[in-house]
């Protein structure tokens, strides 16, 4: 059965390497380890990475996002038919379309147009006009932008703020939150950051995680601590956040809880 490297997946789904790797610290896919640990990606892994990126963009919370995947990796075929396999929303319906028949997978906002073709071999994915085209462009909208300042970060920082700060305005965008903290944070605006962070009404593991890290930095720690706590409820295996909470413990003397932490930490850390 044919795999694929982190690079591959990255050109073929449009999806930059590390929002690729967050995703699987997410547990929205689950790639085999290849040769010296390296990610391999199957053709279901491809389907549910353009997915899940289309659901952020439609502004779904992480837990929804891991609902909607397991809901449609139950349904996807182990490889590429070569008839065509797609997925889109019509409405507040996930509809999966495979061999002339449509298959509700979900109920959800989900605003998702890609079909997955077979072409000489070569697995290709493609954009296609959703039957909701409003819903369409403005899911198009908000990836373009997310994208284009994830882009501008390597070039011009003040630019990609600003960017990302559009695309929460006018998309709550949660990795456009979680990005523009980080920045924040980065130039010591840490004040900042943490309003950004606490400006979301769902956020994430990864928001969680960076409004902790930023308490931290603001002599904060126990609001700190409070919050590694809520990362560990949406994903006890967050390998970070444990590290960091073994570290405050360790730091204020409660050895009991810091090693219990630390060993979460170090069994993490050796499966991964």
């Amino acid at each position: 059965m044919q795999d694929f490297g982190t690079a591959e997946v990255s050109r073929l789904t449009n999806i930059p390497i590390p929002s690729v790797r967050a995703m699987v610290r997410a547990k929205y896919v689950s790639p085999r380890r290849g040769p010296r640990g390296s990610l391999r990606f199957s053709f279901q892994d491809l389907v549910l990475l353009r997915t899940a990126r289309s659901l952020l963009a439609a502004r779904l919370s992480a837990r929804r996002v891991g609902t909607a995947l397991r809901a449609i990796r139950a349904q996807l075929p182990k490889n590429p038919p070569a008839n065509g396999f797609s997925v889109t929303a019509a409405g507040d319906r996930v509809v999966v379309h495979e061999a002339g028949e449509q298959r509700d997978a979900l109920t959800g906002q989900l605003l998702l147009a890609f079909e997955v073709r077979v072409d000489g071999g070569k697995i290709q994915l493609i954009d296609i006009a959703s039957p909701c085209v409003d819903a369409a462009a403005t899911t198009d909208s908000c990836t373009r932008q997310f994208e284009a300042a994830l882009a501008l970060e390597e070039t011009d920082v003040a630019a990609a703020v600003e960017a990302y700060r559009l695309c929460v305005a006018q998309h709550a965008h949660s990795g456009a939150v979680a990005n523009l903290g980080r920045l924040l944070h980065l130039e010591g605006r840490i004040s900042e950051a943490v309003s950004v962070y606490r400006g979301i009404e769902d956020p994430d593991a990864d928001v969680l995680y960076n409004l902790a890290v930023a308490l931290e930095d603001l002599g904060q720690t126990i609001e700190a601590l409070g919050i590694y706590a809520r990362v560990l409820e949406l994903d006890q295996d967050y390998a970070d956040a444990h590290h960091n909470i073994a570290r405050l413990y360790q730091e204020s003397g409660d050895q009991r809880r810091a090693l219990r932490h630390w060993n979460a930490y170090r069994r993490l850390a050796r499966a991964g």
